[in-house]
């Protein structure tokens, strides 16, 4: 995916999907270890995010800022990425939005 797509990707998402998106395309990891992460996992000080017991990513500042917006929105959430019933959301639905994502970046070209 070229830089474009990637912003038109995000201009297209909102809320938990946006977050998503700039977790996977800022550290890499994959949908399944990112709908893990606990709140509690992001260092808001030095705004690096725990992905394993000795491995942190640093977050860029607007990342950051994203992140701090959504999760002042959703106060008490215990998953970074969490649903309606407090349990992380699955990665089945995150897949399914997602591609919903691309193919109206598809169209747009």
């Amino acid at each position: 995916m070229v830089g474009l797509e990637i912003i038109k990707l995000l201009d297209l998402a909102s809320g938990m999907d946006r977050i998503i998106l700039l977790l996977f395309f800022e550290t890499g990891l994959e949908i399944d270890h990112l709908i893990n992460l606990r709140v509690s996992d992001l260092d808001m000080q030095s705004g690096q995010l725990k992905v394993a017991v000795d491995r942190r990513i640093q977050l860029s500042s607007a990342t950051l800022f994203e992140i701090k917006k959504y999760l002042k929105s959703r106060p008490g959430q215990v998953y970074l990425l969490e649903g309606r019933c407090g349990k992380p959301v699955t990665s089945k639905w995150k897949r399914c939005v997602l591609e919903n994502l691309l193919l109206k970046v598809g169209q747009e070209k």
